[in-house]
């Protein structure tokens, strides 16, 4: 129903306008009345009306400032003036403020039902354009949204370069003043440590494993640029640099909720480039090549993996702890790990916890002693010592750029 409000100062005209046309069948309801300017304008103001009969010699506010008071707020209605006045003045101001006819008293019947007539087509014709027009911005959205992820998905594939690289990077928005961060996230159907397996359709998961990301990357806005599914159908997470500890808590967090609700075991990797956007390709070729090779173990040893991921930073963290955690010994668990890793238990630990470590490294205002606080070792020296095992180095020189 379309909604008519009536502004006259005088009742019998009031009462007349909504009583002369069968305006119920017409599909128009009378929504308000008012007896003056004033009235009108907070009345209007409230109900939004589509249609209004004013009337131009009112008392505290005449009609035709009504209108204008309005014209910001009620920028869809018609208006129509029904006026004694018939000076020319008056239908030269109703002309400049686009009322859409003036109508002097007494108005025949016939000729008010022509003019809200065609006042409806008015109405209908501005509903249907703007059902278009949204219908329409609604569609570039989408296809925006298609091509963008075509984009990022060919450029992950290294086919995209050059001036054609940069003009779809500043397109789409995808600038970044320092490091890149990804994340890679693949869903594991078989590790899912003995929890009820849901059934789904291989689209239908990777649309719910992006979405749990987008929602839970909403926060984290000014860091996380573009959520998407790679061509193979894994959920990417793409923004400023992972080199902190809001980053893994944001994937923590997709992971625990995308488990929780998909009753399904996720696989994460993160890392970082400091090349931008040329060297983001080979940043995706690394952490895919490692969820590969993470995807093709053992369930056991997967959720190994995973439980050791969460936990590193406990510096109790023992063999016996991350066995009672996927429920299997832990004679069973280290020549597991030893027979698909070629680690052993500890040395996989190590491996994890130096790699948190190289990432914390980039932040020049941490210290090496809340680095290695934060990876797990509760001596600095004891730190420095595995650090060195690993990379060849000690952790201050790594720090500051000196590889060996």
């Amino acid at each position: 129903m379309w909604k008519l409000m009536i502004a006259d100062d005088e009742p019998k005209i009031r009462r007349g306008l909504a009583n002369v046309l069968p305006w119920g069948q017409m599909g128009i309801e009378i929504v308000g009345e008012a007896e003056n300017g004033e009235q009108a304008v907070e009345l209007a103001e409230k109900l939004q009306p589509d249609l209004l009969f004013v009337d131009i010699n009112m008392p505290l506010m005449d009609g035709l400032t009504m209108i204008e008071r309005l014209g910001k707020t009620l920028q869809r209605s018609v208006v129509i003036v029904i006026s004694g006045h018939d000076e020319f003045k008056y239908a030269q101001q109703a002309v400049q403020l686009k009322v859409f006819d003036y109508l002097l008293k007494p108005v025949l019947k016939s000729k008010l039902e022509e003019v809200v007539g065609r006042a409806l087509e008015k109405l209908e014709e501005t509903r249907r354009s703007e059902e278009e027009m949204s219908a329409m911005s609604n569609q570039l959205r989408k296809n925006s949204a298609m091509l963008r992820d075509q984009f990022l998905c060919n450029w992950l594939d290294g086919l995209m370069n050059g001036q054609d690289l940069e003009w779809n990077l500043n397109y789409f928005g995808l600038q970044w003043p320092g490091p890149v961060a990804m994340t890679v996230i693949k869903t594991v159907h078989h590790a899912d440590g003995g929890q009820t397996m849901r059934i789904w359709d291989k689209k239908l998961l990777e649309f719910a494993v992006r979405n749990i990301a987008e929602e839970i990357a909403k926060a984290e806005t000014r860091r996380v640029t573009a959520v998407f599914n790679d061509s193979r159908g894994r959920t990417i997470v793409l923004g400023a640099s992972a080199h902190d500890d809001l980053w893994d808590r944001m994937t923590g967090q997709i992971r625990d909720k995308g488990e929780e609700i998909l009753r399904k075991s996720l696989l994460l990797e993160t890392g970082d480039t400091a090349e931008g956007s040329m060297g983001v390709p080979e940043l995706y070729k690394r952490l895919t090549r490692e969820i590969g090779a993470k995807s093709g173990l053992s369930p056991i040893v997967a959720l190994t993996m995973k439980y050791i991921e969460r936990h590193f930073h406990l510096p109790s963290l023992t063999l016996s702890d991350v066995a009672e955690g996927v429920q299997v010994s832990s004679t069973y668990l280290s020549k597991q790990l030893k027979r698909e890793l070629g680690l052993s238990f500890i040395d996989y630990l190590t491996e994890v916890r130096i790699r948190k470590a190289i990432q914390l490294m980039s932040d020049p205002h941490i210290k090496v002693y809340e680095i290695a606080g934060r990876v797990g070792y509760s001596s600095q020296h004891y730190f420095s010592s595995a650090f060195k095992k690993v990379t060849g180095n000690s952790p201050m020189l790594y720090k500051r750029g000196i590889r060996p």
